[in-house]
């Protein structure tokens, strides 16, 4: 087993013991092989190619925990049944494509259930469309690993599950979440301050252009930077 990773082990330590966990896009199965391990879970190790999940197999075998973990070839949730799983892991891929596993899988959500997601990219698309599938952030934990950003959400999915949810509530606290400004850590004070250099280094560039659409990209950005500022003022 190769040595976890601070993301792969933010993960882990947020998912919740003692359930049955569809590790959705396992890879190799590391987070798979260290839920059971660790937090006493059984999992079913997921992903759409057949490459990795032999290599999965492998390492599920080595670690001698085939009686706690069953690999399985599947597209997203599709080969997962309904009520087979307490929770999700979803992490490793773009934000976009966690979405359409959700959307794809939404008949395998219920209540109750946890899911720990990891975007590497699109995180204010992730946020708002949980609100839109009536699932709420519980936490965030943002870190620093071999020189790049990443959250680690764990969210519960609601009861009104199918219930609409409006425009406005789905964009409030798209951008930098509700979780980390009220729990602010050094390393999201660090995060903040990263992204401020970062968007005043992208206005400067962009002001240099006189295209309408670097104007209005331009407008973008000053718009997340006063946001960015306030929440620095706010969190000390």
């Amino acid at each position: 087993m190769k040595e976890m990773g601070e993301r792969l082990t933010a993960i882990i330590d947020l998912v919740k013991p003692d359930q049955k966990v569809a590790d959705i896009g396992c890879d190799h199965a590391y987070v798979s092989i260290e839920l059971a391990k660790k937090k006493n879970c059984s999992v079913i190790a997921v992903d759409i190619k057949e490459g990795p999940l032999g290599i999965a197999k492998e390492n599920i075998r080595a670690a001698g925990l085939e009686d706690r973990i069953e690999t399985r070839l599947s597209d997203g949730m599709t080969e997962l049944k309904k009520g087979e799983a307490d929770a999700l892991v979803i992490a490793g891929i773009g934000g976009h494509l966690i979405i359409d596993i959700l959307k794809a899988g939404q008949d395998k959500l219920r209540p109750g259930m946890q899911l720990v997601l990891s975007p590497q990219s699109d995180l204010r698309l992730v946020r708002y469309e949980l609100r839109k599938l009536n699932c709420f952030i519980e936490k965030e934990v943002v870190l620093r690993d071999s020189d790049k950003w990443y959250f680690v959400l764990s969210c519960q999915v609601g009861m009104s599950l199918f219930q609409p949810v409006s425009e406005e509530e789905a964009k409030k606290d798209m951008m930098y979440g509700k979780y980390l400004p009220e729990h602010p850590t050094d390393v999201f004070r660090e995060y903040m301050k990263w992204e401020e250099q970062g968007l005043e280094d992208l206005i400067t560039s962009l002001s240099k252009q006189k295209t309408p659409a670097a104007r209005a990209r331009q407008g973008a950005l000053k718009k997340q930077l006063e946001e960015n500022r306030l929440i620095q003022e706010r969190i000390g």
